[in-house]
């Protein structure tokens, strides 16, 4: 009878871990998406056109006077949005907002 409750303790628990380890996993880019992480985000699925583009728009919101650095990586994502799929049409209203206001944007 002792080893029976060991051994339900035992799988509870390793159940436990499972599910921690799955919810928690390092190569899981939506966890990283609603911890608001978006470069690692886009690390792990870079094909994502929400991640570039919250990721921008994110940058725009800390860096008030962003450096050129810091403007270039900004344009980058923009332009990652509007290029991959699903294409939106809002990415490029954003777009068009903002990369004026970069001075980096090909006309």
């Amino acid at each position: 009878m002792k080893i029976k409750i060991v051994i339900l303790i035992l799988s509870i628990a390793y159940c436990g871990y499972l599910i921690t380890a799955w919810i928690v996993n390092p190569l899981n880019s939506e966890y990283y998406y609603k911890k608001r992480l978006f470069a690692r985000a886009i690390e792990i699925e870079p094909a994502k056109a929400v991640y570039h583009m919250l990721y921008a728009l994110d940058l725009i919101k800390q860096n008030r006077k962003p450096d050129l650095e810091i403007r270039h990586l900004i344009l980058t994502q923009l332009t990652q949005a509007v290029e991959l799929k699903p294409f939106s049409k809002n990415y490029k209203k954003i777009y068009n907002t903002y990369a004026p206001f970069l001075g980096l944007a090909k006309n």
